[in-house]
């Protein structure tokens, strides 16, 4: 009886693992591409990149950014949430960060207040190698303690390095990058969760959006990429790699599908009314 548990125990763990994937998938494919309804915030909210306050509104998924996202508002702050669950969609906001623009005229123009999170000083970008995540098998034990090593060491590197926030035409604010302890009250931080998962918290207070009275705007959520201010693509001379250099440096991006789509930008538009 032990022997024939072993014999199987691998198989249908296996296909336990592609049932989560598949229902994961799944549930995505279903979800609305752009938030429906505008929401208020949780009771208690803090800006610490852990989103487990907001987990059960996360339930817009768009596919031109592969991102989950859920915008809310309190009397004060207005608040973007991301998630990001694809190693290449992670590596595409780490290299150029995620904007959002807010149009008050609803013309879907870009003249508007862009803040953009994460963003570094040159060569500053944390080196956090999503090709070796730990693999899952059969002994759990082993499994966890190698996520939670990787998860810890992946969170120390964003601590260490996402302290920039990018405001542009916010009112009263030079455009410039500023501390995430700035004293305008802009806030931001990421962290991987236990799942490996990338989740990012933004909080804008109202006040400096511009917005008329009705309180109803479009917005504008971008991921950069490394095309991020105005990076320039080259390819190697053997064409295999993309040479890209911007603010951050150069990286050296394999020229293919898999790696190349993070290299450029994706974004979409979307409308929201503040609530009351």
């Amino acid at each position: 009886m032990k022997h024939i548990r072993f014999v199987f125990l691998k198989p249908l763990l296996s296909f336990i693992f592609f049932l989560l994937l598949t229902c994961s998938v799944t549930n995505a494919q279903k979800l609305p591409d752009v938030q429906k309804k505008d929401a208020h915030v949780p009771n208690f909210v803090k800006i610490d990149g852990s989103i487990t306050e907001w987990d059960h509104n996360l339930l817009t998924y768009n596919h031109a950014t592969e991102i989950f996202y859920y915008l809310a508002n309190d009397d004060e702050y207005l608040y973007l949430l991301v998630r990001a669950t694809k190693p290449e969609i992670i590596n595409k906001i780490l290299l150029g960060g995620i904007t959002l623009v807010i149009d008050p005229t609803k013309t879907k123009s870009d003249k508007g207040v862009a803040i953009t999170f994460p963003t570094y000083y040159k060569n500053e970008r944390p080196a956090i190698n999503l090709k070796n995540l730990p693999k899952a098998n059969k002994d759990t034990l082993v499994y966890r303690i190698q996520t939670d090593s990787f998860r810890r060491a992946s969170n120390q590197a964003l601590t260490n390095k996402s302290k920039l926030i990018e405001v542009e035409r916010v009112k009263g604010i030079p455009d410039s990058l500023i501390s995430v302890y700035n004293d305008q009250q802009i806030r931001a931080a990421a962290i991987f969760d236990d799942k490996l998962t990338y989740n990012s918290e933004l909080r804008v207070p109202i006040k400096y959006l511009n917005l008329n009275r009705s309180g109803s705007f479009s917005y504008h959520i971008k991921l950069n990429g490394a095309t991020a201010n105005n990076a320039h693509i080259q390819l190697s001379r053997n064409g295999q790699m993309l040479l890209v250099t911007g603010s951050n440096g150069t990286y050296a991006v394999p020229a293919n599908s898999q790696y190349s789509s993070y290299v450029y930008a994706t974004d979409f538009w979307g409308e929201y009314t503040l609530t009351n």
